[in-house]
């Protein structure tokens, strides 16, 4: 997939969906590749999660950890889809090899009984 090329080159990419006024909402996050796939986790009371809901609209773009998008960089719509349970706990096992220091925030969780805070999203274009 070629709209993959510009966007993985780094670890952020900012996530925008939009509210149920179409007011965009971008958000940094990190992300994971495998094959032709993105990934994004995020935790079940985001308010990514209630927009996406809603909507499944979404535009990506490289940016960097503080959600800043150089001048110039691409941005692609896209269609984003809440995971399931399995191919969440597919996604925290790819982004804690991405992320290592992820690691420890799952582990956390699960040490508090919160194992089922994050919620996977796919984005396609």
């Amino acid at each position: 997939m070629t709209w993959l090329n510009e966007t993985i080159r780094g670890r952020h990419i900012s996530l925008t969906t939009f509210r149920g006024n179409g007011r965009p909402v971008p958000t940094p996050v990190g992300f994971v590749v495998d094959g032709d796939e993105l990934f994004v986790l995020t935790a079940r009371d985001s308010g990514k999660i209630k927009r996406l809901r809603n909507n499944t609209s979404v535009v990506v773009s490289p940016c960097d950890g503080r959600g800043r998008i150089a001048e110039g960089a691409p941005s692609t719509r896209g269609t984003a889809r809440l995971l399931d349970e399995t191919e969440t706990a597919r996604v925290r096992r790819l982004m804690s090899r991405r992320y290592p220091a992820a690691r420890l925030v799952f582990w956390w969780n699960r040490f508090r009984g919160d194992r089922d805070r994050w919620v996977g999203i796919e984005v396609t274009p």
